[in-house]
């Protein structure tokens, strides 16, 4: 996610949510519903309990969150096929899937899913004709691959997802990794910072894309944890299309501020959202304003410092692909499937200059996730 984006790459970049598709096929742009933040404490303790719950993540992790080793090594000869779309940060989640089958003793083919529904089915087909151990996935709504799941049950090729709303079923049988817990949870860290560095006061203009029902998961936890800490607060929630990615959003990031000038906090549920932003606010004469929300890019890393935008939760798309393969690993041995959140914090100015990243600078976080996995797999490094 790391480009000027237009309309395919735009559908195509959730969370990395990473390569996936929706499981609508519109919505709504430009008009906006406001909520005024009511209930809760008085200010001060909404503030004080919002830094309680912001300081547990300002510092990096040091565990992948998984305890229990495999029974024994990996066999080794499997091989896996990842549905990527070719872009942003899809390409870089396949890569570390490509890592860590390597790491496993296993073989990995990668295929370009694409953005749609019609290229992703397509993409799910030519992967089962593979007849791999196992299909990864990142985003894609079982109902959009629904026909595919059931031939890979049939044909005993399990499938494993991150960044989804769906529950396991049939042939997709993980479903857990960065599920809607994870995202209520970002969204509640994200508003506990918005809260302890406006005092309480924030004005808050809220962008989002809805037809991607893992983002709205985040969002809706954001302003629930506002309402919970801010009495005075209020955040007004603007629906983008992926189309205005880069295109119709950064005008209306501008628009929504001019009809509100008090404004002081701009969100937005994907870092992707926020391309174009920063340069469109400061042709139109508008600073001061406190830019973050959900899933730092590089670009909003490299924001982060310059000290144009203020707070990214971090998700480590190297840890991720570890863990998906992991689940696999699990299931071949028949063990449970572990269900264990992301290791996770905020980047901000303050932290963004020591977090650990890989050599392209993105997030990894945890600086040996990978001896842990290898360990974990019974695998020499």
């Amino acid at each position: 996610m790391r480009k000027t984006l237009g309309a395919v790459i735009a559908v195509t970049s959730a969370l990395v949510v990473i390569g996936c598709s929706s499981s609508s096929t519109s919505t709504s742009s430009g008009s906006s519903s406001s909520s005024s933040s009511s209930g809760g404490g008085s200010t001060s303790s909404g503030v004080a309990a919002a830094k309680a719950y912001e300081t547990q993540w300002l510092s990096a992790p040091t565990s992948i969150n998984v305890s229990t080793p495999l029974k024994s090594k990996p066999t080794a000869g499997k091989l896996l096929v990842g549905l990527d779309s070719g872009l942003g940060s899809a390409k870089v989640l396949a890569q570390y899937w490509a890592q860590a089958a390597k790491d496993a003793g296993w073989t990995y083919k990668d295929l370009i899913s694409g953005s749609t529904s019609a290229t992703q089915q397509s993409a799910m087909n030519s992967a089962i004709q593979l007849n791999p151990a196992g299909i990864l996935t990142s985003g894609i709504p079982n109902a959009t691959i629904q026909t595919q799941l059931n031939l890979a049950a049939q044909k005993g090729i399990w499938v494993n997802s991150s960044a989804t709303t769906s529950p396991p079923s049939g042939a997709m049988f993980d479903t857990s990794i960065a599920n809607p817990a994870q995202l209520e949870q970002w969204g509640k860290m994200v508003a506990a910072y918005v809260v302890v560095q406006s005092n309480g006061k924030a004005v808050i203009q809220d962008f989002s894309l809805p037809v991607f029902p893992i983002l709205y998961v985040f969002d809706k936890s954001f302003e629930a944890a506002i309402k919970q800490w801010c009495t005075a607060c209020t955040v007004t929630e603007h629906p983008q299309q992926g189309s205005d990615i880069g295109t119709a959003t950064p005008q209306a990031v501008v628009s929504s501020v001019t009809r509100a000038p008090n404004t002081t906090w701009l969100i937005f549920d994907l870092g992707d959202l926020a391309t174009g932003v920063n340069a469109a606010l400061s042709a139109a004469g508008l600073h001061g304003l406190h830019i973050g929300g959900l899933t730092a890019d590089t670009p909003n890393i490299a924001a982060l410092k310059d000290k144009t935008q203020d707070v990214w939760t971090a998700y480590s798309l190297p840890i991720v692909a570890y863990r998906q393969v992991d689940s696999f690993a699990r299931k071949f041995e028949g063990m449970p499937t572990i269900n264990a959140a992301l290791p996770t914090q905020l980047l901000t100015q303050d932290n963004v200059n020591s977090m650990v990243a890989d050599s392209a600078g993105n997030y990894v976080g945890v600086a040996n996730y990978r001896s842990q996995f290898l360990t974990l797999w019974h695998v020499s490094g």
